[in-house]
């Protein structure tokens, strides 16, 4: 095709009359045996979103290697790389194609260029060389260094002799958990290690945090298939991806790779500030060989509860059979609630259909086991219903036209008020796009608005020519002009909340900024997920694999925070972020609010530290709001590659959380004058 192609004047526009796959091959591609390779390619999705596959052919038309990718709509080309190794090919075939749906994918400039640098097998990054280890490290077998948890540590990270540490420290809020992270490096294989609290952390006066208080997990990796022998079978390159953190158990690390511990610290909300001490105890086949310091100061302030809403896409009816069960529904609300969710995705029936085929009203359907009575009961119960925070209203009708009448909308309206529940957002049509979407969107918005004083919303990429329809607009976290969104919203008299439905718990860096400065310097009221969890099914033992669905090629894990077990919900990385990030925006909510009381002080030293701490509130604003940044087409480059807030590292988010903190104790602490 002629035209807007990556280079030069045309390129190939892939598409078939059906859903079924398509593609162009060429053939006859003369190579070196065991000789590295690496094939490129530009593409472009026409509208939408499409699957591809991007491959090497064996001589009888079967896949060698290939990426297999799903890519959304993009006004510009993106590339796609594909590594590999010829092993004994002499002679192979290229194939650029489209696996599944009715949407064109453009491709160009595609290249073969001989590097016999590429390495197949496990390419895990190894950024350091193995450390020098000392006499005491080399006769207990391990090396015992400091990694922030903002950052991926893969078994084949090794740390530097400045990253080796002798004790662990962190400090928090009463009320708050925090995070500290350490990694053990194997000189040789050792087995049946153990990590635990040597009882409780002692402070001054008899005062304690208890062990109970401090948890130990095991950060657990998958394997991440770099090239691909499709459709979805493993191929020559993958990464040991750290991703999910384990309930403390024994554990063996093979010779020369490092395993990260995920401690998690707890502060009673009445905590007693001050510094409490106490020990993690590591033993290698039942001898303790190396003990650590745990210093936790608590410091003397109250945190604010975080203004904006915040929550997680959760569907009950989409989770394995053993677990649509009332007890797990009640697990999981517990564990968002402890993770600082304020409100919920609410998908209830209230609608059922009568024998001669018509519908009924079925609002107060409490028999049901998802009815929204019983729903809005155990959110109650959960401590997720706020009177401040509005609760997403997904009506899972039997019709599929969301609400058949306003008189439904009022009943629902009625019983909300009778109870005593916060505001129920009627969520209508999601993510509208094409023509009947957009139709049925502004339909359903008229007849919901019918009745008084109800609100509606859905996620909505950028608002267009839904603009006045909505009440909450949930825009994506990919909108590029998030100030010119916000400044919209604020014209129209729009709250502006956003989501995201293309990560997964892999880049925890990603959701502490989303769910704190982002969502600070932003203005945004709201910050939702999708999703906590939906569809897997895991054992909690790290000896058992973890069998993981493959929707597409190169997202084995696709978009969940939580792998569900019979034991527990095993959080990732991203999940524990997400709670880091709502805590970053309650240390600026707080110091804020003391900035405005100091300012009405009387006193010349109360205001002049007011002053300073609002500059540094403007700094912070300066420094961490989002820079625009070019991002993946495809999905895998999103979960995998993508770095919300690239300039921000995790000495910065310390930075600017314990400078808050340090103001916050001066603003509030001073003596009155």
């Amino acid at each position: 095709v002629e035209g807007q192609a990556a280079e030069g004047k045309s390129y190939l526009r892939c598409i078939a009359e059906s859903a079924t796959a398509a593609g162009a091959r060429l053939s006859g591609i003369k190579v070196k045996p065991r000789t590295g390779y690496v094939a490129r390619c530009r593409f472009r999705v026409e509208k939408g979103g499409a699957h591809f596959t991007f491959g090497i052919l064996n001589r009888d038309g079967s896949f060698f290697v290939c990426r297999d990718m799903y890519a959304c709509t993009r006004e510009d080309w993106d590339e796609s790389v594909l590594p590999f190794r010829t092993e004994d090919q002499t002679e192979i075939t290229m194939y650029v194609g489209r696996r599944y749906g009715a949407t064109a994918i453009l491709f160009d400039t595609v290249e073969l260029v001989e590097d016999d640098t590429v390495k197949i097998g496990d390419v895990s990054p190894s950024p350091n060389p193995f450390p020098q280890p000392t006499e005491a490290e080399q006769a207990r077998g391990f090396i015992v260094s400091a990694q922030h948890w903002l950052r991926l540590v893969y078994p084949t990270c090794y740390p530097t002799r400045d990253e080796v540490v002798s004790r662990l420290e962190c400090r928090l809020a009463p009320g708050e958990y925090e995070p500290v992270t350490f990694a053990l490096t194997s000189l040789r294989h050792l087995k049946q290690i153990q990590v635990k609290v040597a009882g409780d952390l002692k402070g001054q006066e008899g005062r304690t945090i208890p062990a109970g208080n401090v948890s130990i997990g095991i950060v657990r990796t998958i394997t991440r298939w770099l090239t691909n022998g499709a459709p979805l079978k493993p191929g020559q390159r993958f990464e040991r991806r750290p991703l999910l953190i384990f309930p403390n158990q024994e554990f063996d690390v093979p010779e020369k790779e490092t395993h990260e511990l995920w401690i998690t610290v707890g502060a009673a909300p009445d905590q007693a500030p001050g510094l409490y001490q106490g020990e993690i105890v590591i033993a290698v086949e039942g001898k303790t060989d190396c003990s650590l310091p745990l210093v936790v100061k608590v410091l003397p302030i109250k945190l604010a509860e975080a203004e904006p809403t915040y929550g997680m896409y959760y569907r009950h009816t989409h989770q394995p059979p053993d677990f649509q069960t009332e007890e797990f529904f009640r697990r999981c609300m517990a564990d968002m609630k402890a993770h600082g969710m304020n409100s919920m995705s609410v998908y209830a029936k209230l609608e059922r259909k009568k024998p001669d085929g018509t519908y009924e009203m079925e609002v107060d359907r409490d028999s049901h086991r998802y009815s929204l009575t019983r729903q809005m009961r155990i959110l109650g119960e959960a401590g997720l219903l706020s009177p401040t925070h509005p609760q997403l209203l997904l009506a899972c009708d039997e019709t599929g036209t969301f609400f058949g009448e306003d008189k439904l909308v009022a009943a629902v309206d009625a019983l909300r008020r009778e109870r005593g529940w916060p505001e129920l957002l009627f969520y209508l049509v999601d993510e509208p796009g094409s023509a009947a979407q957009i139709a049925a969107a502004k339909r359903l918005n008229d007849m919901v608005h019918r009745v008084p004083g109800v609100r509606t919303t859905t996620a909505i990429g950028e608002p267009g020519e839904l603009a006045d329809y909505y009440d909450v607009w949930i825009v994506s976290t990919s909108v590029p002009r998030i100030a010119e969104t916000a400044a919209l919203a604020r014209t129209k008299g729009k709250d502006l909340w956003a989501y995201n439905c293309q990560w997964n718990g892999s880049e925890p860096a990603n959701d502490r900024y989303y769910c704190g400065y982002h969502t600070w310097t932003a203005a945004l009221r709201g910050n939702w997920q999708w999703c906590y969890t939906e569809g897997y099914k895991g054992s909690s033992r790290l000896s058992d694999e973890i069998e993981l669905k493959l929707p597409y090629y190169e997202d084995p894990w696709y978009v969940n925070y939580v792998l569900p077990t019979s034991e527990a919900n095993i959080a990732t990385l991203g999940w524990e972020g997400r709670r880091e990030g709502i805590d970053d925006y309650r240390y600026l909510q707080t110091l804020r609010d003391a900035v405005a009381e100091a300012e009405k002080s009387e006193s010349r030293e109360a205001q002049q530290l007011a002053g300073e701490a609002r500059k540094f509130l403007q700094d912070v604003e300066t420094r961490t709001r989002l820079p625009y940044q070019r991002q993946s087409a495809t999905n895998a480059g999103q979960n995998y590659g993508f770095t919300m807030h690239p300039g921000l590292k995790p000495q910065d988010y310390d930075q600017i959380r314990d400078t808050a903190a340090d103001f916050i104790i001066r603003l509030t602490q001073r003596p009155t004058l």
